[in-house]
């Protein structure tokens, strides 16, 4: 195995880890924006997934909240 085959593996499993976050506080975010999600934990966006592996607990049940924790509804 290649360190370049590593390295992609380890960045997958990094970017399936799926966090929500407010999509008034960031509208438009572009890849490598730091931004932070509903349960706090601040990560570089890589772009939406359709089918994520793995769901943050946390921001499962924050996003069923009437308004987020930033105000929004």
């Amino acid at each position: 195995m290649s360190a370049d085959s590593a390295d992609s593996t380890d960045t997958t499993a990094v970017e399936r880890a799926a966090h929500a976050y407010c999509p008034r506080c960031h509208p438009d975010p572009r890849p490598g924006e730091v931004l932070t999600a509903l349960c706090g934990a601040r990560y570089p966006y890589w772009g939406r997934r359709d089918r994520p592996v793995n769901t943050c607990p946390a921001c499962k049940t924050l996003v069923s909240a009437g308004v987020f924790k930033c105000g929004h509804p």
